[in-house]
């Protein structure tokens, strides 16, 4: 899985979406609909004057609004990716292993991975692969 790359720029496409380019030229549409809907501190955001002051800062590695909330480029990176379908979803990923009872080592081994890659997919540390979504509905038809 590549690095979370730094954002080049950032473009206002809706009330709840931004167009985040990033250094190595990709382009991912973020839509923050979700965290504005249900997370307390992104309140502010539901005003699109206040949406439209998403800045790059950090050199590249936040995004910043005038009403002082930040995000990192690694959060806005995995969403992107989930979003765009190039990364299985950290809350699927969780409900999966919740729904069929499954420990981060006891998931390590039925993948072949590392209890720290699944670990590190499960906290939203790193994005998850769609193959590794693949073989969780792999997993859980075989177990019936």
């Amino acid at each position: 899985m590549a690095t979370p790359d730094k954002m080049k720029s950032v473009t206002v496409q809706t009330t709840d979406s931004l167009l985040i380019e990033l250094a190595s030229g990709k382009s991912y549409l973020v839509s923050l609909a979700e965290p504005m809907a249900s997370v307390p501190g992104f309140d502010a955001l539901r005003d699109p004057a206040m949406f439209a002051t998403a800045q790059v800062t950090d050199w590249g590695w936040a995004l910043q609004w005038e009403c002082g909330l930040s995000m990192a480029s690694e959060r806005l990176y995995q969403m992107g990716k989930e979003q765009s379908g190039e990364a299985y979803p950290v809350a699927e990923f969780r409900a999966w292993m919740e729904r069929n009872c499954m420990s981060l080592s006891t998931l390590s081994a039925a993948l072949g991975l590392s209890r720290r890659a699944v670990s590190q997919y499960s906290s939203g540390a790193r994005p998850i692969p769609r193959v590794v979504g693949l073989a969780l509905l792999g997993l859980e038809r075989a177990r019936g």
